[in-house]
């Protein structure tokens, strides 16, 4: 799936998410309605400015429409980095006798409540959908149940309030 299609995608996902017809969305963001056809069938991929448009006009983050390739070390790390630098983000570790950090030990907190709570939603939705495969073998109703979930991580996109910066 080309990077055009799956914006396009979540452009639709998210805007049935919100209740959104297209015309809506289009009157809202103040992009065409013949744009917004174009950029949900990928025939069209939206500017940065358009995608900024239509993220306030559903109320979500920008950040939802792009996909990050993390595969290395690095990536991640800079992520964590960035987290760290922006956000209400406390890192902690144990120490050894030497008082090196004990990488087993890690631990990752927000200082925001409201960050925390999302969190452990998504994550219990994450438990749920590991679950389903074991508990039933009909392809169907697992499809059915991931469905479910995963309709219920992507609500939890939509909770875009502003966090708290310390820095």
């Amino acid at each position: 799936m080309d990077n055009r299609h799956s914006i396009g995608s979540k452009i639709q996902k998210y805007r049935k998410l919100k209740d959104m017809t297209q015309d809506e969305l289009s009157k809202q963001s103040g992009i065409y309605l013949s744009t917004i056809k174009k950029y949900e069938s990928g025939e069209r991929n939206p500017k940065p400015d358009q995608l900024q448009k239509i993220a306030e006009a559903l109320g979500i983050s920008v950040t939802v429409f792009l996909d990050y390739d993390i595969n290395t070390v690095s990536d991640v790390l800079s992520l964590v980095m960035k987290l760290n630098e922006q956000s209400p983000l406390k890192i902690s570790a144990d120490k050894d006798k030497d008082g090196n950090y004990i990488p087993s030990s890690i631990h990752m907190i927000f200082e925001d409540s409201q960050i925390n709570e999302a969190i452990c939603s998504y994550l219990n939705c994450k438990q749920q959908m590991d679950l389903i495969a074991y508990e039933d073998n009909d392809k169907a109703v697992i499809e059915q149940q991931k469905e479910f979930y995963d309709d219920k991580i992507n609500r939890l996109l939509l909770f875009n309030e502003c966090i708290k910066k310390i820095r």
